[in-house]
């Protein structure tokens, strides 16, 4: 009586996940006529695989059975489930394994994508009912999160197992400085926020970034060879009739820019959270 219930429930599974049945196979090392056969009623899968199945579609066995109209689980459902039985360290880690796996579990079925997966209309929502914001600290582990009309940032950061000791090492101050002197400078940050418009192309001169920043030639160039010496930027050097001239190029710099929409929600975000556990933040020290 099951049979033909739990062959309906894993067709309706799978399309809705936006899998095909070679994409099941794979997560579940078996062969592409299995799930078939398992999909149209021929055969049904044993008690091990009913409980692999659940797993990957984020239902109970009982919905796969047909034996409940429970519904799929929804996001936080399943992201509690995870952390069941963890310890404060293992919930830490897990935490941080989860972001890891957020972007190859959104693009690592390419046929779930068409082309257009890079549309910035269909990876962000036009609008934004509501902003968001939250803050956790803890000893070991920090999250902030703002989402608002400004930035939408996410951070999050785990104690290190050199804790930090590069902190208070001269060469690497001096390495670091160097990005924040490259930054404290307005005239860079005009310079960062064209090129990283969708009005400049990947390739440009200082003379084109100058003409539409208002910035004089001499002074793009000298932001352009920093940015090159600290950022995501190269040159290369394009032998003209009327000279040498100088060809920057710069696919955008999502570091650079996630420091400054830091800097931009420390000192000019709203100071309230919708959710704040402020712990301490202590992460160099005390291990």
């Amino acid at each position: 009586m099951y049979e033909c219930k739990i062959a309906e429930n894993l067709v309706k599974l799978r399309t809705s996940k936006g899998a095909t049945q070679e994409d099941v196979a794979q997560i579940l090392s078996v062969s592409n006529k299995t799930i078939s056969k398992w999909e149209n009623g021929a055969s049904t899968p044993d008690l091990s695989m009913l409980v692999e199945l659940s797993k990957y579609y984020g239902v109970t066995t009982d919905t796969l059975l047909g034996l409940s109209e429970d519904k799929k689980q929804s996001t936080a459902e399943e992201i509690r489930s995870l952390f069941e039985g963890l310890d404060r360290r293992e919930s830490v880690l897990k935490a941080f394994e989860a972001v890891k796996a957020l972007i190859p579990a959104m693009y690592g079925t390419v046929s779930q994508y068409s082309d257009d997966v890079y549309d910035r209309e269909n990876v962000f929502p036009s609008e934004i009912s509501h902003f968001y914001r939250s803050n956790i600290s803890l000893h070991e582990f920090f999250e902030f999160v703002a989402s608002s009309e400004n930035v939408n940032v996410a951070v999050m950061m785990l104690r290190n197992k050199a804790d930090f000791a590069w902190m208070n090492d001269p060469r690497k101050q001096a390495k670091i400085v160097k990005i924040f002197k490259f930054l404290s400078s307005e005239d860079s940050l005009s310079v960062l926020y064209y090129i990283h418009s969708t009005a400049c192309s990947e390739n440009f001169t200082a003379d084109y970034v100058a003409r539409n920043t208002g910035l004089k030639e001499e002074r793009v160039t000298e932001i352009l060879d920093e940015f090159c010496s600290v950022g995501d930027c190269s040159w290369v050097t394009a032998h003209l009739v009327e000279g040498e001239v100088r060809v920057y190029e710069c696919y955008g710099d999502g570091i650079l820019l996630s420091l400054i929409a830091i800097a931009f929600e420390r000192m000019c975000g709203r100071q309230s959270y919708n959710y704040n556990f402020n712990g301490r933040c202590k992460m160099i020290g005390g291990k």
